[in-house]
């Protein structure tokens, strides 16, 4: 257990390493997206992630975390009771600079509708605060495919992989509750700056041959069945 920025212990349920800071050392990444028990000790209104920067040595027992939520100065939108955000996360290079970037599901955000669901990026940085830069996906961004419908939970789980080797990470985002629960998975491709929404495509359950109407939940569950 480590100790978080009150000096109390830290909870998480999603953890991921990378090197965020480009310093050569895994850097240690856990999201947190259950709402506190007390405020401002466990946990953060609508979810968290929480960073501790590696070195030589590791990650020292008493190492305080970077505490980044969606109120965090750059970061899209606002900590929302309930947001999960946390609640899926990646650590991946997107856009190919030796920094590691931070993907971060929040699957019962609130958009337009009611728990649709975000993905938001934060990028790395060398030096300075963790935030600039940040931006978010959500079925209501343009190109994306398909209708953002409330309870989608849209970022129920986040993955990164090159599929089409050309050297761009392509990001992938499923919303579990999608289509009565048959689910759904995007594939965002890769762009020389990071994944872009243009060209997306969007995989339903019925168009890779599941005959189930309910229920499916393509691109798994993730921790909705949990937070």
């Amino acid at each position: 257990m480590f100790a978080q920025p009150d000096g109390e212990g830290v909870r998480g349920s999603v953890p991921a390493a990378g090197d965020v800071n480009g310093d050569g050392y895994a850097d240690l990444v856990v999201g947190d997206p259950d709402e506190p028990d007390r405020a401002g000790v466990d946990g953060a209104l609508g979810g968290r992630v929480l960073l501790w920067y590696g070195s030589a040595h590791g990650i020292a027992r008493e190492a305080k975390p970077v505490q980044l939520t969606q109120n965090t100065p750059g970061v899209p939108g606002a900590s929302e009771k309930e947001d999960r955000f946390g609640g899926a996360l990646t650590v991946a290079d997107l856009n190919r600079d030796g920094l590691a970037d931070l993907v971060v599901g929040s699957p019962m955000e609130d958009t337009d509708r009611r728990n649709a669901g975000q993905v938001t990026v934060i990028p790395g940085r060398r030096t300075g605060a963790l935030g600039g830069g940040a931006y978010a996906f959500t079925e209501d961004t343009a190109h994306i495919p398909g209708v953002g419908e409330s309870e989608d939970a849209f970022g129920t789980t986040v993955a990164v992989g090159d599929i089409n080797k050309d050297g761009k990470p392509e990001l992938f985002i499923s919303a579990a509750e999608k289509n009565s629960s048959t689910g759904a998975v995007w594939v965002l491709p890769g762009g020389t700056d990071g994944p872009t929404a243009k060209d997306s495509r969007m995989i339903t359950a019925p168009s890779v041959g599941f005959p189930q109407k309910d229920n499916t939940l393509l691109g798994g569950n993730g921790l909705l069945g949990v937070i």
